[in-house]
């Protein structure tokens, strides 16, 4: 575990080590890959099944950036959300494995982090807050309040939010971060967990090109501790190209090319595709694989060169190399905390973001007030005359105002729901102290 130091820097004490090394470095490949869902019969689907992916394969080591690039429509988040094992439904083929052998459901889950496209962030906490309440509901009891601390401070210095420690994260009724400190936020409360693979779908998603710049260099970073990382990305800028390790190109759910980014452009030269000498290359072959626009190239052709070419060739023999050279994984679990320690973190998390989210608390509260008073007046000068009919427009109106508050707190629980599959997901997060903290 890292220490802090008593130097100071800026006023604020300095963490020698910047994050934990890796425990287990983990090499993940996928052999063959196949997805398919059920849908209605068409002309184009005549068995009524829709193929998403069809037997693509693809390797992905430790200190690599491995960036899988396409078209929208193309299968980059299906593929990460079967790498990352988030897809439950629809039928699977193939083979993925994690240093040469099958992986383990719970073993796999204990080294994985996965960022989803979205941010989901609760606005009304601050990056420390929002830091150490994902620690504390993700690490093991074992691990001490100063443990917490420390991890929390590596973290956050090794994702470049130091200087944005007391910021809110912000929503709609407050600013808050900008979408390129969400982002590593949300990266950030992955990586606490310290996992030796990082599976992130779309992270520049949404940003400018300077945001996306410094998100992929802390990627990068995080790669040359040791880290495994994986991620989807639509059409990166040059300089974001140029940071990939390997690239993995897909069309209609089928392998383009998969390889090193350095080898990408003399292999697309070699089957008459010539990437222009002033053009960024991840826009010229992604347009060359975009089908759903005119002067694209036969992607037909194209996933048959790769099938058969030495790039591909070399992939095939690292899988099967791994095999037989690489140290399985030891038999992992992840320890969640007890039910316990995470019933108070949701208490005190739910009971600070009613206070300091007006929607929820204090709106309501004005409101209840509103209703009593007016409940209270309404027949202030006829309680004499008061017979038992007249109480029934009350009680219906009364019963009414309730049910429409009601309604008015589903945007909030919508945010709410959000969170919780990303922590249930990611944290095993107890259900059972989820729903008695929010009874």
């Amino acid at each position: 575990m890292a220490t802090p130091s008593n130097k100071p820097r800026g006023g604020r004490r300095e963490i020698e080590i910047k994050y934990e090394s890796i425990r287990n470095p983990c090499v993940l490949s996928w052999s063959d890959l196949s997805y398919t869902v059920k849908g209605k019969k068409t002309p184009e689907l005549s068995w009524g099944t829709k193929t998403i992916l069809d037997r693509v394969s693809g390797r992905c080591a430790p200190r690599e950036l491995t960036a899988i690039m396409g078209p929208s429509g193309s299968g980059k988040t299906t593929l990460v959300d079967l790498l990352a094992d988030r897809i439950s439904s629809g039928d699977v083929s193939g083979v993925i494995e994690v240093n040469g052998t099958g992986r383990d459901p719970k073993t796999f889950r204990a080294v994985t982090s996965y960022v989803a496209q979205e941010d989901t962030l609760l606005g009304s906490f601050t990056v420390v807050e929002t830091m150490r309440m994902a620690a504390k509901l993700s690490l093991p009891s074992t691990v001490t309040s100063h443990e917490v601390e420390i991890r929390v401070e590596n973290v956050m210095d090794a994702m470049g939010l130091g200087t944005a420690r007391d910021t809110l994260v912000g929503d709609i009724f407050r600013k808050g971060l900008s979408g390129g400190q969400k982002r590593r936020l949300s990266i950030a409360i992955e990586l606490l967990s310290n996992p030796s693979i990082l599976i992130l779908d779309e992270p520049t998603s949404g940003l400018d090109s300077s945001a996306a710049h410094n998100v992929m260099k802390f990627l990068v970073k995080l790669c040359a501790e040791g880290k495994t990382v994986v991620c989807t990305i639509h059409q990166p800028s040059s300089l974001v190209y140029e940071m990939f390790t390997n690239v993995v190109v897909l069309s209609a759910g089928q392998t383009v090319y998969c390889g090193s980014r350095v080898k990408m452009i003399p292999y697309f030269a070699s089957t008459g595709y010539d990437c222009p000498q002033y053009m960024n290359p991840a826009e010229y072959f992604i347009s060359l694989v975009n089908t759903d626009f005119d002067n694209h190239a036969e992607v037909p052709k194209l996933v048959y060169a790769y099938s058969k070419s030495d790039v591909n060739k070399q992939i095939q023999d690292r899988i099967n190399r791994d095999r037989s050279t690489l140290n399985h994984l030891p038999d992992i679990r992840k320890r969640p905390p007890s039910a316990l320690r995470q019933f108070g973190v949701l208490m005190y998390r739910n009971l600070v973001n009613n206070v300091r989210n007006p929607g929820i608390y204090w709106i309501r509260l004005f409101m209840y007030f509103c209703l009593s008073f007016m409940v209270g007046t309404m027949y202030l000068s006829t309680n004499d005359d008061l017979t038992e009919e007249d109480l029934v427009p009350l009680l219906f109106y009364v019963q009414a105002f309730l049910v429409f508050m009601s309604v008015a707190v589903l945007p909030f629980f919508i945010e709410q729901l959000a969170v919780f599959a990303r922590e249930r997901a990611n944290s095993s997060l107890s259900v059972v102290s989820y729903v008695c903290a929010n009874f």
